[in-house]
């Protein structure tokens, strides 16, 4: 038992690290947020040539999706 109480001790302060860690970062970083991680809107992704799934089973199917690659828009 006395074991449980000092690993779970350890993993709480390493979660609580690693908040503080993300949290600092934000608090930091020029816009404070984090890199967008929808397709549409990431410019790094489309020049790869990446898609939303979405507008891929459009383009699959060959249908016109009015899928203008950035799907977190409602449609």
């Amino acid at each position: 038992m006395h074991h449980f109480v000092i690993i779970l001790l350890i993993s709480i302060a390493l979660v609580g690290l690693c908040v503080l860690a993300l949290a600092i970062t934000i608090i930091i970083k020029k816009n404070g947020k984090f890199p967008e991680r929808e397709i549409g809107k990431n410019p790094h992704l489309r020049k790869l040539g990446l898609r939303c799934p979405k507008q891929e089973e459009m383009m699959r199917w060959k249908k016109d999706s009015g899928c203008s690659g950035c799907c977190s828009k409602e449609q």
